[in-house]
């Protein structure tokens, strides 16, 4: 959602300014250290999945190699945002569906629990929306 608001689906797919932010299932599984190095990068925080794209944000990429990597690595990605030696999106992408398995869970609980929800049918009707997005768009994001 933004600023209040539902950005709807393109006709032919997501819309490009839609994503879904993740940093509540990053954040918690970055060390002390990662999240030191991240701050002074810039990089801490503000990590999403692009449902247009299906893949994550650069800074995401950016945390996850940091986690994942050796800082030489790291560092390189970040600079270039191309892997030193071999492609470690794959990697990367695991690593994050495994936290992205809850959130899925969680955002089904939610849509089930919408019609019992007593707001006016506006809120509603946005609310229901925006938690089939998040499923879908992690449905997607976990099938490839």
């Amino acid at each position: 959602m933004h600023y209040g608001f539902v950005v709807s689906h393109e006709p032919d797919g997501h819309s490009s300014d839609d994503d879904i932010r993740i940093d509540h299932l990053i954040l918690p599984k970055l060390s002390e250290i990662v999240r030191d190095q991240l701050q002074d990068v810039g990089f801490l925080g503000g990590y999403a999945l692009l449902p247009a794209e299906n893949e994550l944000c650069f800074k995401t990429q950016v945390a996850v190699r940091a986690m994942l990597l050796s800082a030489n690595e790291w560092e390189h990605f970040m600079g270039s945002g191309e892997d030193l030696t071999i492609d470690h999106t794959p990697n990367v992408n695991a690593w994050v569906q495994e936290l992205l398995v809850d959130y899925r869970e969680l955002a089904a609980q939610r849509l089930a629990k919408m019609d019992k929800i007593e707001w006016n049918d506006v809120a509603r009707a946005s609310l229901t929306l925006r938690w089939s997005q998040i499923v879908d768009a992690i449905d997607r994001f976990t099938d490839d």
